[in-house]
């Protein structure tokens, strides 16, 4: 409890406390009113004063194009004047401030820098064009490969008749037969090489020398019939061959490489470096397994690989779909994935009649049932995108190491 005095006291301290507020608030107004009117005065003092206003004037000019030509050399729009940061107009776009900075940038310029920048645009030399559809870094040609697990499944009646096909099409085709040592490519088209994919691997001709030329423009490089240095190849020789033959993925639109039957170093290699495969086989079981384990192998060395599925000499349809269906259902359950069905071909007696003649059935018999299913598998999209970012044959050598 206080008493009376201690009570007094503090009464005293809370009254003084509150005379003292009031009397800085009232401080602080008069010197803010003493301070307008010095303020007031000041402009009063400026109002008839002429030079005072034109430096003003002068200041806020050069503020403004000083602001000006900060904004233009950000590439943006400059607002009005006046105008607030919520109104003010978006940012043009990189083109569209590029095409409006360009006049200033050409009034810059002297005459003399004109005159020398289009006698230097005179004399510039075009860039060479790239084959069609080739994208800068990539090759040419697109690299086909056709093979098959099991022999006598009619892969090589189907390369040569594809490449028949595509060169209707108005395309540069060649033709690579690489079978080992038992290559026919070249009797199928009725041609007589004088030289093959041997002569070339050891060295005697260049690939081009060792080039034919077959039907509707097409060329051939022939394979090796009954060379030992092509069934047995080493590691040296193919490294060899596969750099000769680089050179003419700059010659040609599309190259149809037909592979011998099985797994053969030279396949593997083929496998590892190609965008595109095209899987021939038949209703058979024994092709249809063999077929399954060069799809494993290719899907193992290039996991990439965009596989399309041909059921060949199929005596009918549903024949041909219970051959797809099992060769999907193993291939889906043992490895996860699956090749693209890209058609069948009927057992047509038409296409050994075109071998017995030594042409191919797309010339002798183009409206047969075998050659309208080879026109439709001749028409799969990945066809006109089988390129790859680096050249087909400098990837197979690098994959034989």
């Amino acid at each position: 409890m206080l008493n009376r005095f201690q009570f007094a006291r503090l009464r005293a301290f809370r009254l003084g406390g509150r005379k003292n507020a009031a009397g800085a608030g009232r401080d602080q107004r008069s010197a803010g009113s003493q301070g307008e009117a010095a303020q007031e005065s000041v402009r009063d003092s400026w109002e008839g004063d002429d030079r005072v206003e034109r430096l003003l004037e002068r200041r806020a000019a050069a503020q403004e194009a000083e602001r000006r030509g900060a904004v233009e050399r950000l590439g943006e729009r400059v607002p009005a004047s006046g105008t607030t940061a919520a109104t003010a107009a978006p940012p043009a776009p990189a083109k569209a401030r590029s095409q409006a900075l360009a006049p200033a940038v050409e009034s810059t310029r002297t005459p003399e820098d004109r005159t020398r920048t289009a006698r230097s645009r005179q004399g510039a030399e075009p860039k060479p064009r790239r084959g069609a559809g080739a994208a800068v870094g990539t090759s040419s040609a697109r690299v086909v490969c056709i093979a098959s697990g099991k022999g006598g499944t009619g892969k090589s009646v189907l390369a040569s008749n594809l490449a028949v096909l595509w060169s209707q099409r108005g395309e540069r085709v060649l033709l690579v037969d690489f079978d080992a040592g038992l290559a026919n490519a070249h009797l199928l088209l009725g041609l007589a090489p004088p030289h093959d994919v041997g002569h070339v691997m050891e060295g005697q001709v260049t690939a081009q020398e060792a080039l034919v030329e077959g039907p509707h423009g097409l060329k051939l490089l022939a394979g090796g019939v009954g060379r030992q240095a092509m069934i047995d190849p080493t590691r040296r020789e193919l490294d060899r061959l596969f750099k000769a033959l680089r050179p003419l993925e700059d010659e040609f639109d599309l190259i149809i490489i037909d592979h011998g039957a099985g797994l053969s170093y030279s396949t593997v290699a083929h496998l590892a470096a190609t965008s595109t495969l095209i899987l021939v086989t038949n209703h058979e079981v024994t092709a249809l397994s063999d077929a399954y384990a060069l799809y494993k192998r290719a899907r193992m060395v290039n996991p990439a690989l965009r596989v399309g599925l041909v059921v060949n000499r199929a005596p009918d349809e549903r024949i041909a779909m219970d051959a797809w269906e099992r060769f999907r259902f193993a291939s889906h359950k043992f490895l996860g994935h699956t090749p693209e069905l890209i058609g069948w071909i009927p057992a047509d007696p038409a296409v050994p009649q075109a071998v017995q003649m030594r042409k191919p059935a797309a010339l002798s018999f183009p409206d047969c049932a075998a050659v309208k299913s080879m026109k439709r598998v001749a028409s799969w999209p990945p066809i006109d995108h089988a390129r790859s970012a680096k050249p087909f044959y400098e990837r197979a050598r690098r994959a034989l190491r």
